[in-house]
């Protein structure tokens, strides 16, 4: 803690902490070459006690420091102080690990646990390649950061990683403390036995354990009963720790050989830990991918990225998910509306067009058709006699006549046709035209709203100054004045104490907080002291006997 504010070897600004655990302590510090933001871990001044452990120290560093990879932090720098403080330089993440998103939101879905484990083997792969085994994998060593909305990982604290070397040697600290963290420990590095590149794929597996039930495979929190477990207890189904979002038994059998007590009977490299994973979820449903456990919390799923597994990178051809038709979105007005279209044009043409139609309103009804007038007869040819003229003439005359006759004897028998419906009634079982839909109002475009830092700046000072500033779990973490870097989405407690002053408590809420900044300002009150009690004099009685001084 004595660190806070000064300049670490020349180079390094000490801001505030990060984190401290059995290894060391972790600091937020600024690079005064190039005012760049990185993260400084300092190592346990009780390990660096052993007179070779720096040249073992500066000999993993290298290996560390040469991984590149997008899923492995980089380091910067290391190096040891003139005060004998061995530290190294990290790039400075902003995220959760995967411990804390569990513990807020639950266990995860299957796709989003596959994708997170697929990325993390993708680092361990590049590691491997470069002969370093990290012999620390846990939930708490795996940052999970959002870019363009998806998940994206990095492995942590490859710092101490433990070099591949022909030669033996003891792999205990100076404090005979076996490293690593117990839940997820192989039985080899319990044991203090070599550990390789199958021993962090068990550790791997444990971590996919975790994040599909929410507790380690065996839940031992000492290197001794890590051990036990290991060597006696079977793997429990991940489906009794899973309720309302079952797996298939596959990843069961997964669990079984990626946790087995033997480094030969595990997944022998990081590639194939991946295919097998692959392999396990390839002929599941969307619904079974995406699935909940019951008592999760039911926000978004984290990240909010809602992506599936990035399986496309090892999937084989032809396989189960690549067949599987994509479902159309229950939400698409337009798919509604095809459909209806489809239907109309299947059934055939309007029904107004089978049967007749009434006149529309206002048209006139048409008067009936008279008959025809006779023709008029032919003009008689010249140089007929008078005779033949009349016989001419008669003949039409006659055939006329009898033609009246008929019309009128037609006309007595048949009834008169009835009248035309009215054309107001029939225009009332007509349809009525639905009106016209006016088309919406064009929505106003909204810009972006702004990115929301999900950390908060707080500028703590006191009056007076040099305060110890300590968080809820009574953890000292700076002193006054400093800023802190808070997360927005959780309360805070702050505990601010000083020598010969009352200690003040201060609740931190960011929920109602838009500012990437809030200042807390204490003003600490002196402890009163209290006087000493000043002794009475002695009572003087008369005579001056000596019987005031017994009193």
């Amino acid at each position: 803690m004595a660190l806070l504010g000064q300049v670490l070897d020349g180079r390094y600004k000490i801001e505030s902490v990060l984190g401290q655990g059995g290894m060391g302590m972790v600091f937020r510090a600024t690079q005064t070459s190039v005012q760049r933001p990185v993260a400084v871990k300092t190592l346990n001044p009780a390990l660096a006690a052993a007179p070779t452990f720096f040249e073992r120290f500066r000999r993993e560093a290298e290996v560390a420091s040469r991984l590149r990879h997008p899923n492995v932090i980089t380091i910067y720098d290391f190096g040891r102080a003139p005060d004998n403080t061995c530290y190294y330089v990290m790039e400075l993440l902003e995220g959760e690990s995967l411990k804390e998103i569990v513990k807020r939101e639950g266990p995860m879905s299957l796709r989003r646990a596959v994708n997170l484990l697929e990325q993390s083997a993708r680092g361990l792969a590049h590691a491997h390649e470069q002969q370093a085994v990290h012999r620390d994998l846990k939930p708490h060593n795996i940052m999970v950061q959002q870019l363009d909305g998806k998940d994206f990982v990095k492995v942590l604290d490859f710092g101490l990683v433990k070099a591949l070397e022909q030669e033996e040697e003891d792999q205990l600290t100076s404090t005979g403390q076996v490293l690593g963290t117990p839940q997820y420990m192989p039985p080899e590095q319990a044991g203090g036995e070599l550990v390789d590149q199958r021993s962090d794929l068990y550790s791997l597996t444990g971590v996919f354990f975790f994040c599909l039930t929410g507790t380690s495979p065996f839940g031992a929190n000492t290197v001794r009963k890590a051990l036990t477990a290991a060597l006696t207890q079977t793997v429990p189904p991940v489906n009794s720790k899973r309720q309302g979002a079952p797996v298939p038994s596959a990843i069961d059998a997964f669990m079984q050989k990626g946790l087995a007590r033997e480094k030969e009977d595990r997944f022998q490299s990081a590639e194939e830990f991946i295919e097998a994973m692959l392999d396990a979820v390839a002929d599941l449903t969307p619904e079974q991918l995406d699935a909940r456990p019951s008592g999760g919390a039911p926000g978004r799923e984290a990240g909010g990225s809602g992506s599936r597994p990035s399986v496309s990178g090892a999937r084989k051809a032809g396989s189960a998910s690549n067949a599987r038709p994509s479902r159309p979105s229950a939400a698409s007005p337009r798919g509604t509306a095809s459909n209806v279209v489809v239907a109309r044009g299947a059934a055939g043409s309007s029904p107004s067009a089978s049967r007749p139609r009434p006149p529309a309103s206002g048209t006139p009804q048409r008067a009936p058709v008279a008959a025809p007038p006779p023709p008029a007869p032919p003009p008689a040819p010249q140089g007929m006699s008078a005779g033949k003229k009349a016989a001419l003439i008669g003949l039409p005359v006659l055939l006329l006549a009898a033609g009246a006759g008929v019309v009128a004897i037609r006309r007595v028998s048949t009834p008169p046709p009835a009248p035309p419906p009215k054309v107001v009634e029939a225009t009332r079982t007509e349809t009525p035209k639905p009106p016209p839909v006016k088309p919406p109002p064009p929505e106003e475009t909204k810009p972006p709203e702004p990115a929301i830092n999900p950390m908060v700046t707080v500028k703590c000072t006191s009056m007076p100054a040099g305060a110890a500033i300590f968080n809820e779990e009574g953890v000292q973490i700076g002193a006054t004045p400093m800023d802190l870097r808070l997360a927005r989405d959780k309360k805070h407690k702050l505990t601010f104490r000083l020598s010969g002053y009352h200690e003040v408590d201060r609740p931190l809420d960011f929920s109602a907080v838009a500012s990437d900044s809030m200042p807390v300002e204490v003003t600490l009150t002196a402890i009163a002291r209290t006087p000493p009690p000043t002794k009475k004099p002695p009572k003087q009685t008369g005579g001056g006997s000596d019987i005031s001084v017994f009193e």
